[in-house]
């Protein structure tokens, strides 16, 4: 987790925009789902979520598929839906204006649930989460920056048989989000299906012991090159699997995003690229097994480059950019025909955390065909056989990357006999993966060496550091217009930014250094009389005896001219001076006052019990972009929502 993102209030900090990174989920802005809050939970009372049971997986056909493929790593099937922001789910209204979308899909028996969405596509300041039946895993928040092209979306696994979807709509974009969840996956326990197969369970602490964790004594030298290796998780027609990969370097060390795995991660499958995740970093700090799960950095989503059976090569390309602050490595590559005279291998097996494996020996060319499990014949010579003198392989290190004592890759795991003791490993030779192949699409001498220079080896490829980053976001009103005219103050350590919103109400500084602390204020204290008439006093009147009590609690902080944190009839003394002109401002208070969007009222009817209310953001280390960092603009004594934000 990183915390990057802290506001003025605590209660605030744990509800709202944290940007972190859970351990089983693609870039999120962090933060915790309303819906178990306890400010909600008494608000609202008990809520009777109205389940919506999914059509149960055939688990017996796949355990005559598993027992036919018995070393796949596919550990979930597929479910389909149909369900929508407009056919499914409960919608709540909050005192805000805000509004709450639940959803509660169940399968009985399942190990865990994931889902899939089409028609994706989430405005600014909404956010969506994904939680197990008790509130204890999150996944999210996904926000707006999980947009993609192709407007497909996929939250990992929660454990269980219960997940429950919250999407939360501000007032200023209600109606503006929409997506379709056209499939959950059912996670299974292929133990209790009596699965031949070793791999009973996939993820955290599932491996064996024999395994040795990557930044163990021996792991030392190789802190470099366990940077480009993820973990896969594969989205199928058919299902959910695991496999292993490393980011590939070309010869123009572009930072072209090419992801080496194997080719039969995905043999006999439909895979659907687009929704493969890709997680970094996920590994233990020391050499002991972690007693809880690390977290991890992810990406969602690909491309087919090139592939061959014959390998087992697949080569991808992941599609979204990889943030600069993953701190990934493109591993080098080494095509000489000659095997390497030791190896080692970096994998995630059983979708565990990252594992390293050596043969201090020399690797030998296999020189006659292999067969495989799956029926598939791989031809003579090429393969590389390397058996291990320490650490193992299980399923899911499939594809990981085997490299030569340069730290070169020199081929990726295909598979062999494993176990504890005389560990035999075939892996895909990648002199013949290099230009074999009768096309482009076979091959990867075109992708990794677009210019034809001829060289027989890469070095690997460090991304040189992103010195700066953007924080940006908009002021809004609670009715949606921008807030313009507002000086917008980012203060650090060594910089101090200064911008004033237009009509749009947005704002951003581009070119913050990363590494420092920030403050983000926001002031607007001119035209007092903007929007504040005799009509407000008549509602603050109302509000006053009881007989019309102002709707949210943005208004009650408008109404409260002299900003005593309450209502009174010493605010209408207040306006009245500022409606004669007799007055050009409040007392204590600001034209304009700013609050985050979204923010989370301990009781709604009383926003001055959570005072004080916070009008800045502190951002305690700069590493990455934060955006959608939202405000709402609250023009102090007007209640009726006639100001001018423009103004």
């Amino acid at each position: 987790m990183f915390d990057m993102l802290t506001l003025y209030r605590s209660s605030f900090l744990a509800l709202m925009l944290i940007l972190s990174f859970a351990a089983t989920a693609q870039i999120s802005a962090g933060g915790n789902p309303i819906f178990f809050s306890e400010a909600f939970q008494e608000w609202s009372g008990p809520v009777d979520l109205q389940p919506y049971e999914l059509p149960a997986p055939d688990l017996a056909a796949a355990r005559r598929e598993d027992r036919e493929n018995p070393g796949n790593t596919r550990f979930a099937l597929p479910m389909s839906a149909d369900l929508s922001l407009e056919n499914a789910g409960q919608w709540i209204d909050l005192p805000t204006g805000d509004r709450l979308w639940l959803l509660r899909l169940e399968a009985p028996g399942a190990e865990g649930l994931a889902v899939f969405y089409r028609d994706f596509h989430l405005p600014r300041g909404a956010r969506l989460f994904m939680m197990d039946a008790q509130g204890r895993q999150v996944l999210g928040a996904y926000t707006e920056r999980n947009n993609r092209v192709g407007e497909r979306f996929m939250t990992g696994f929660v454990a269980g048989e219960v997940a429950i979807l919250e999407y939360f709509e501000p007032r200023p974009v209600r109606g503006q989000g929409r997506f379709t969840i056209f499939r959950a996956d059912f996670a299974y326990d292929r133990e209790k299906m009596e699965a031949p197969d070793p791999a009973v369970a996939f993820g955290f602490g599932e491996s064996s012991t024999c395994h040795v964790n990557v930044n163990c004594p021996v792991g030392s030298d190789w802190q470099d090159e366990k940077r480009g290796v993820c973990r896969i998780m594969m989205t199928l027609v058919e299902g959910t699997g695991w496999c292993s990969g490393s980011l590939v370097n070309n010869a123009e060390n572009d930072g072209t995003q090419y992801l080496l795995s194997g080719f039969h991660c995905q043999d006999g499958y439909t895979p659907e690229y687009d929704l493969w995740r890709f997680d970094f970093q996920y590994e233990g700090t020391g050499c002991p097994d972690p007693a809880q799960e690390p977290g991890f950095l992810s990406v969602l989503g690909a491309q087919l480059v090139a592939g061959r059976q014959e390998s087992d090569f697949l080569l991808l390309e992941i599609l979204p950019a990889i943030p600069n602050y993953y701190d990934v490595y493109f591993n080098g590559w080494n095509r000489a025909a000659a095997p390497p005279s030791s190896s080692v291998l970096i994998h995630h097996p059983l979708a565990d955390i990252q594992k390293i494996s050596i043969d201090t020996q020399a690797a030998i060319v296999q020189a006659t065909p292999l067969t495989w499990s799956n029926g598939v014949t791989t031809p003579a010579n090429h393969h590389l056989r390397v058996v291990l003198d320490i650490g193992t392989f299980e399923p899911g290190s499939s594809g990981g990357p085997l490299f030569g004592p340069d730290g070169l890759i020199v081929g990726q795991l295909h598979g062999g006999f494993a176990g504890c003791n005389q560990v035999t490993t075939y892996s895909g030779r990648f002199s013949v993966s290099w230009d074999a192949g009768p096309s482009p699409a076979e091959r990867l001498k075109e992708w990794l060496d677009p210019n034809n220079t001829g060289l027989m080896s890469v070095p690997g490829y460090d991304p040189p550091a992103v010195a700066s980053g953007a924080v940006s976001g908009r002021v809004q009103t609670e009715w949606g217009e921008g807030v313009a005219g507002v000086t917008v103050t980012a203060d650090g350590q060594t910089v101090q930014e200064t911008l004033v919103t237009d009509t749009s109400g947005v704002y951003e500084f581009p070119d913050l250094p990363f590494g420092e602390a920030y403050t983000i204020t926001f002031e607007k204290n001119y035209g007092a009389d903007n929007g504040v008439t005799t009509l407000d006093m008549v509602f603050i009147t109302k509000h006053i005896l009881g007989v019309d009590p102002l709707d949210s609690p943005l208004k009650l902080i408008a109404a409260d001219a002299n900003n005593s944190n309450g209502v009174s009839t010493l605010d209408m003394v207040y306006l009245k001076l500022v409606i004669l002109t007799l007055e050009d401002g409040f007392p204590n208070n600001t034209s304009w006052r700013f609050l985050p969007v979204g923010f989370p009222f301990s009781d709604p009817g009383d926003p001055f019990a959570d005072s004080p209310l916070p009008n800045a953001i502190v951002i305690n280390n700069l590493v990455s972009d934060l955006l959608g960092i939202d405000f709402y603009g609250i023009k102090v004594g007007d209640v009726n929502e006639s100001a001018d934000p423009s103004e």
